[in-house]
Order: structure tokens, then C-alpha cells, then sequence
């Protein structure tokens, strides 16, 4: 006998990921670059990377030392470095909007393979329904950050989502 299913009583598939994780599509196994300051978005994307990828967040040493500090508490390992390697061995980067993020654009377009991919994460995460109820908009427009990554060469860029306070911009290496 066949069992019926309501359909809203399906548990999404990607129920139990960090937003960061399902929005970039990062996968065990691959190569990731990170540039910002927040574990919220840097850790989550080293726990899924696992021991078979590798996960290296870039920026100045008082901030990765953090975030390195972090990913050790939470048994997670990291590579820390100051600037983008040039090798273009890396399948993603992810980019905090911050106010260097146009620096870190550029650099990771020669960190990233052709054929990878670039997710600018704009905004800042907000929890609880106070903080929907007040929400703001990221101080950096989608627009904006489709019109810098063009000109930085990479191709195809677009938002492909927003929840939480966060926005989600995506472009491809050629």
C-alpha cells in the first residue's frame, strides 16, 4: 500500500545547512578562499569543505589569527594567508562586502580557476523576529557589486538571493 505525502510536510532538502553553505554550493572536497572577518560565514564553509578540501581565509593577520583561533575551537582546519595565491587552483570564492571588498574581488579573480565561481555576501546577518522586523537594507547595492565584478572580469554576474539581512551576488571566471 502506497503511503500519501502532504506536500508541506516535506522537510526541505537544505534544512540543516548555514545559509553561506547552500547559497555558495560549496562541497567536500573543494577548494575555497575566503576573504572577511566573520566566523559566522568563514567557519561553516571550512566544516564543509572537511579534510579532503581545503579552506584558505585571506587577509591581514590580526583577523585571520581570530578566525583561525575560532576554526581551532571548533575542530575545523584553515589556512590563513595575506594575500590571494595567483595559481588559480581554487574552485570558489567568498567574499564579505566590507570596506575592502573590491581589493579582494580582484585578487580572488586570479586565485580562481576558469569556470569557478565568486559569491560576494553583502550585509549583515540578523536572527530573531525583532531583527526581520527591523530589517535594513545591506549598505551595498547588488547593482553595485554586478557593476564592480564586470569590471574586474568576471562574467555573468547576479543576485541570487537575499534572507536574513544578507545578500548573495555571483559571478563566473572565463
Amino acid at each position: 500500500m502506497m503511503k500519501m505525502r502532504l506536500p508541506f510536510l516535506r522537510k526541505a532538502i537544505t534544512g540543516d545547512l548555514p545559509l553561506v553553505v547552500s547559497m555558495s554550493g560549496a562541497r567536500l572536497g573543494d577548494a575555497v578562499l575566503f576573504a572577511g572577518r566573520s566566523a559566522s560565514l568563514a567557519l561553516p564553509l571550512a566544516a564543509r569543505t572537511g579534510l579532503s578540501g581545503r579552506c584558505v581565509v585571506v587577509g591581514q593577520p590580526e583577523s585571520t589569527a581570530r578566525l583561525e583561533a575560532a576554526a581551532t575551537r571548533a575542530g575545523l582546519l584553515i589556512e590563513t594567508a595575506e594575500q590571494f595565491p595567483a595559481d588559480r587552483s581554487f574552485e570558489l570564492a567568498v567574499v564579505e562586502a566590507t570596506a575592502d571588498w573590491t581589493a579582494a574581488g580582484a585578487g580572488a579573480r586570479e586565485a580562481v580557476r576558469d569556470g569557478g565561481r565568486i559569491i560576494i555576501v553583502a550585509g549583515s546577518a540578523r536572527d530573531g523576529l525583532l531583527a526581520r522586523l527591523s530589517a535594513k537594507p545591506p549598505e551595498i547595492s547588488a547593482d553595485a557589486i554586478i557593476e564592480t565584478l564586470s569590471s574586474q572580469g568576471w562574467r555573468r554576474a547576479r543576485p541570487i538571493g537575499a534572507r536574513d539581512g544578507l545578500v548573495f551576488v555571483e559571478a563566473f571566471a572565463s
